[in-house]
Order: structure tokens, then C-alpha cells, then sequence
């Protein structure tokens, strides 16, 4: 996984690995961690019980390996700043 980031007026940013147990400890808490719970409501995502979060890793464990360079998350805050995180 990699983070990419760009500041406002530079055509060129920075890239860095981010370790995979990182993005998998993150998403993981996002799906069950009762501080997430208003953030899922707003993605209409329930609360899972522990097969259904296991299935949704396995499937975005999936994603990692088949998708290679697959944009995931783009963030631009309001001064124009750029952070994409990358499969």
C-alpha cells in the first residue's frame, strides 16, 4: 500500500509504503470499533458481527493482491492539499 502526497502549487508529490498490517489494523477498527459507529451509519454500513467483518477482510485482503495501483481514498483539504492512499 502507498500514500502519495501532494501539496497545492507542486506538480509532483511524494510516495511512501505504508505496511499492509497498517491498512488492515485501520479498516478492521472502521468496521467494528463502537468509535466508527455515526461513520458507518453515514456509509450505510451496519454493525457486523465477526463473521461479516471476516468475510469483508477476506474480500478486501482480495482486493490488495488482484488490484494492484487501485486508487482507494483521495483527500483534499481546503487549501488544496492532496493525500491518495493506493492499493
Amino acid at each position: 500500500m502507498r500514500m502519495h502526497v501532494r501539496k497545492k502549487g507542486y506538480r509532483k508529490g511524494t510516495d511512501s509504503s505504508i505496511p499492509n498490517v497498517f491498512a488492515f489494523t485501520f479498516i478492521r477498527n472502521f468496521l467494528t470499533d463502537k468509535q466508527y459507529e455515526d461513520m458507518r451509519r453515514e456509509y450505510f454500513i451496519n454493525n457486523l458481527n465477526s463473521k461479516q467483518v471476516s468475510q469483508a477482510m477476506q474480500d478486501i485482503k482480495w482486493l490488495f493482491k488482484e488490484y494492484k495501483g487501485l486508487d482507494v481514498v483521495t483527500i483534499e483539504n481546503t487549501d488544496g492539499d492532496i493525500n491518495k492512499i493506493i492499493l
